[in-house]
């Protein structure tokens, strides 16, 4: 896992050292974060399933359990045929339920939904790799999957990547860069605040329009069409990659809003 975050840091430092464009630098710096995400999300939640099987190994061991029932004698001042018989059974019968009932949580925790895995056979260079690929931050140990991918779905999406990304750079070469560019030549030959200040409101308001198509499809391109992708190449069945985020009342119910409860979104 470490050596996953040093390549990730790598990943996001390599195009500003080497002075690649704008576009790459974006790409790179996305794609950094989400693998730090996913690491974390991987090592976090198998991380935890190890926790909850030495729990379960804890209770299946007989040297972890309990000897109170075997070294507790009734008091000198109370005789042995006053000890209520019954209550002392109904409370080893309740233990043993208790006992029972965390046993079978603790392996059903370590069960995927479906049924098909159970940790740890899911410490795989197959699994890990496939979880990569998946539109999705929250590992689990199965997700649902589709029959097949269907490849004219995938050609589309693909396609609409590229021509977002074209109509991304041309509203950037054409609406943004011109404009800052202009903008910083006239503020170099101005001194008065009042003009500098007049120069930056002008420059923003010719930026709204382009600023706001550009973050529009940015939310297209990451949202339906590259998660689309990933998730007809995986054959991932959770395609609801967005939702009424802006609703949300805490970070808890944040995630599951914003993205699917079992697909948080992923480049």
């Amino acid at each position: 896992m470490r050596a996953a975050h040093v390549a990730s840091l790598i990943d996001h430092s390599w195009p500003f050292m080497l002075n690649w464009t704008w576009t790459a630098q974006v790409f790179f710096t996305l794609h950094t974060l989400t693998i730090l995400m996913k690491v974390h999300s991987y090592a976090f939640y198998n991380g935890h399933l190890s926790e909850t099987e030495r729990r379960l190994w804890a209770l299946d061991n007989p040297e972890t359990a309990s000897t109170a029932a075997a070294v507790k004698y009734p008091s000198s001042s109370t005789k042995v045929n006053e000890i209520d018989q019954e209550k002392e059974d109904q409370k080893h019968e309740d233990e043993r339920e208790a006992l029972t009932q965390l046993r079978e949580d603790l392996a059903l925790e370590l069960t995927s939904p479906l049924g098909h895995v159970t940790y740890p056979q899911n410490l795989t260079l197959g699994n890990y790799a496939d979880y990569v690929l998946c539109p999705t931050l929250c590992y689990e140990l199965e997700y649902p999957r589709t029959e097949k991918t269907h490849w004219m779905e995938l050609f589309w999406k693909v396609l609409a990547v590229f021509g977002c990304i074209f109509l991304l750079m041309i509203t950037s070469e054409e609406f943004i860069v011109p404009v800052l560019h202009e903008s910083a030549l006239r503020l170099e030959g101005v001194e008065s605040l009042s003009e500098k200040a007049l120069i930056l409101a002008e420059s923003i308001s010719m930026l709204l329009f382009p600023f706001m198509v550009t973050l529009l499809l940015v939310f297209l391109v990451i949202f339906e069409y590259i998660l689309g992708a990933f998730a007809e190449i995986t054959c991932f069945a959770d395609r609801h990659f967005y939702s009424d985020w802006w609703n949300s009342c805490d970070w808890y119910a944040f995630p599951s809003s914003f993205l699917s409860a079992s697909s948080i979104g992923v480049f």
